[in-house]
């Protein structure tokens, strides 16, 4: 799986993290394992595109976010993602309420 980010920008997230090679690759394999779920309770309309083309379609932020909250879990900082990933939903959920 290819997260919508150069190389050299998952070196630099992965280097503020202070994660190992080791601790990258679980945290893409992390991060892959929750799309595919999500992939696979994807929406009808939906149906027709592959994993790799929805993948490809992930806005940057997205990736960037997932990969902190991954990250944080990897580097050992469990209280730190769920904190980060509690106020993602948060935001997420106040831009729709505005957006309606």
């Amino acid at each position: 799986m290819k997260l919508p980010v150069d190389d050299a920008t998952l070196a630099s997230w992965s280097a503020l993290l202070g994660l190992t090679e080791k601790q990258t690759a679980a945290t893409l394999a992390d991060i892959e394992q929750t799309l595919r779920v999500g992939y696979d309770n994807r929406p009808d309309e939906l149906r027709d595109a592959t994993f790799e083309q929805l993948v490809g379609d992930m806005d940057a932020d997205e990736a960037a976010l997932m990969f902190l909250i991954s990250g944080l879990r990897q580097a050992g900082h469990p209280e730190a993602a769920y904190v980060v990933e509690v106020r993602g939903i948060f935001a997420t959920l106040r831009s729709l309420q505005q957006s309606a």
